[in-house]
């Protein structure tokens, strides 16, 4: 009886409890799925009493929705995110308060992985990604790379922890598999200075990585990289790695760091036997068979996708290298900021009109956020 009391005690100290009012507008005539919506840390500092466990997010119907606290590997809460739908034109309503946390499905997830030669692998309900590290170097493989490896899925679920424990991931068991060539290149939406006409890749892989959040919205991991030679100045890599849930494209965050002023960096991905390749002033897409099938027919194809913000002087080239890329002007230091991403034939994206629409999509979200108001 006395839990019983203390129980609805708690609820009414928290159904009295102060909240923020969040307005979100779509300022678009079109429709918006699964946007992430960021509020500093911050500006919720005003409620008294709130902490990173027990902060909740309810729509205007009083329901509690997932939400997570970002803390961008720092000590202390740097943000709260969430998830919306918007139909064009709409205006949503939030409140944002302490209560009790339900415990919110993972949609997201990232982990190093020592037992495949220190692979960082990442993804979402959507798409699987992987980056190489140090033992790799060392391995019988001896690969050394800066390339992106895109592991394609037909399922929800999260795959990496099983995919790696089966250890035979290139062949599809019902959920997607890896069927993917990278080798010595960009991979699916790595970068690197590009001079003379040449790439000058790095001359290891990764050297540190750290995951600054893990879901069940977001997974961000940020990776450094040596000092490696482009074309006779030493320059260094951070590289940050951010994907929310339902999204089938990566925030990259690159900072090359050295003594130079400006210099050209070329963001995209390998070409293979190529079928159709697209390209804006901000995007470009691409769609080839899945590389590294023995049986392309029965595997379909893989879809690629570039987008970056407006303003960022890049020039699109549809094929150099061997690559499709966007060439950016990048100073010391800077945050060189795109978005890549990747699709599936048998995951969702049925044709290249298809794919098309989600690039449009995602340029929709960098160009023209949803409007955020705390009231």
């Amino acid at each position: 009886m006395n839990k019983t009391l203390l129980f609805l005690a708690a609820a009414a100290l928290t159904a009295c409890a102060p909240t923020v009012k969040v307005e979100v507008e779509n300022p678009t005539g079109t429709a918006r799925h699964s946007e992430t919506i960021e509020l500093a840390w911050s500006d919720l500092a005003s409620l008294r009493g709130l902490t990173a466990e027990n902060v909740l997010v309810r729509d205007a119907a009083g329901s509690e929705i997932p939400s997570q606290v970002i803390y961008a590997g720092e000590s202390e809460p740097q943000a709260l995110i969430f998830q919306t739908d918007a139909a064009a034109g709409e205006k949503l309503r939030f409140t944002v308060g302490p209560g009790r946390r339900a415990d919110y499905p993972a949609k997201v997830f990232g982990r190093h992985v020592p037992e495949r030669y220190d692979d960082y692998a990442w993804e979402n309900n959507l798409v699987a990604y992987r980056l190489y590290g140090p033992a790799l170097e060392t391995s019988p493989e001896k690969l050394i790379t800066p390339g992106i490896d895109v592991w394609v899925k037909c399922s929800e679920k999260l795959v990496i922890d099983d995919w790696y424990a089966k250890g035979d991931y290139h062949h599809n068991y019902g959920d997607g598999m890896d069927c993917y060539k990278v080798g010595v290149t960009l991979g699916g939406g790595a970068s690197l200075p590009i001079a003379d006409g040449v790439f000058w890749p790095m001359g290891h892989n990764y050297l540190t990585q750290q995951t600054l959040d893990n879901g069940p919205i977001r997974t961000t991991v940020r990776l450094t990289y040596a000092p490696f030679n482009v074309d006779g100045t030493a320059v260094s890599l951070t590289k940050t790695i951010t994907l929310d849930a339902d999204s089938r494209f990566n925030r990259m965050e690159n900072r090359y760091e050295g003594p130079f002023g400006e210099m050209p960096v070329a963001a995209g991905f390998v070409r293979h036997d190529v079928k159709r390749t697209e390209t804006g002033e901000t995007w470009l897409a691409m769609v080839e068979p899945a590389s590294d099938s023995k049986q392309p027919e029965a595997d379909g194809d893989i879809y690629q996708g570039i987008v970056l913000p407006q303003g960022s002087g890049a020039a699109m080239a549809a094929d150099t290298l061997g690559h499709a890329v966007a060439i950016v002007p990048v100073r010391s230091g800077e945050p060189m900021v795109y978005y890549s991403g990747s699709g599936w034939s048998q995951g969702g994206v049925a044709d290249m009109e298809a794919w098309l629409a989600l690039v449009a999509e995602q340029r929709a979200k960098i160009e023209q956020p949803l409007r955020v108001t705390l009231r």
